[in-house]
């Protein structure tokens, strides 16, 4: 549980027990590093390393230490990852979800929102993510994509070009909280969307949409 208090109580209970050079990850996502490495005598082998969900699937490893980090540790933790076939970044400064997370609860704000407001359905919303913007990111973050959408002029010339719509854009994005009523507007569409398929109909589905993704992408990514 991403509960302080317990993580601590582990902690004291984990850390006579280890050797001096090992190392400890914690997946946690809803705490900070700092606040965690508070439950260690000894915090300088313990960092972050924060897979994405499916974690079996997934490469996505985010990685942090900070000034209590033990020389050349990060470094271990980044090939121990890499030699599992996991893709690792590091996150430089303490926030809230890390990266990815972030991100992901950037565009789902913003997803609510478009269904709050009647723009469009959930149902339509994620296939406007899957069918648009989720296969190009598959391939490249968005700052590459655009930097390659203004062809020869690169990024300088598409933040030129496209300064005042996003500007615009952003302007007009939601702001808002998950309340329980929007919140059960969310279920019952997912629940129309999901058409009776069970959540491990859906499970399986996704996991095996995603092996053929990563099965096809792989030797892409080797050249």
């Amino acid at each position: 549980p991403e509960r302080l208090s317990i993580k601590h109580e582990l902690y004291a209970t984990i850390e006579p027990a280890i050797t001096p050079e090992a190392i400890v990850a914690t997946s946690a996502s809803g705490l900070t590093l700092s606040e965690m490495q508070a439950g260690w005598k000894d915090p300088s082998r313990f960092v972050l390393g924060h897979p994405f969900n499916p974690p079996h699937l997934i490469p996505l490893v985010e990685v942090m230490g900070n000034e209590r980090t033990g020389h050349g540790v990060i470094e271990i933790v980044e090939r121990f990852y890499a030699n599992a076939g996991k893709v690792t970044i590091r996150v430089n400064r303490e926030v809230p979800g890390h990266v990815a997370n972030r991100l992901q609860a950037a565009v789902w704000r913003e997803a609510i929102h478009l269904v709050k407001t009647g723009v469009a359905s959930v149902e339509d919303v994620d296939k406007a993510m899957w069918a648009g913007p989720g296969l190009r990111w598959a391939a490249m973050g968005p700052t590459m994509l655009f930097h390659l959408g203004a062809g020869e002029g690169g990024l300088a010339a598409f933040c030129e070009r496209y300064t005042d719509s996003f500007n615009r854009w952003w302007d007009d994005l939601g702001v808002l909280h998950l309340e329980p009523e929007l919140a059960k507007q969310l279920v019952s569409g997912i629940a129309k969307a999901a058409d009776g398929q069970t959540p491990a109909d859906l499970s399986a589905h996704r996991d095996g949409l995603i092996t053929a993704m990563l099965k096809a992408i792989a030797p892409l990514r080797a050249n």
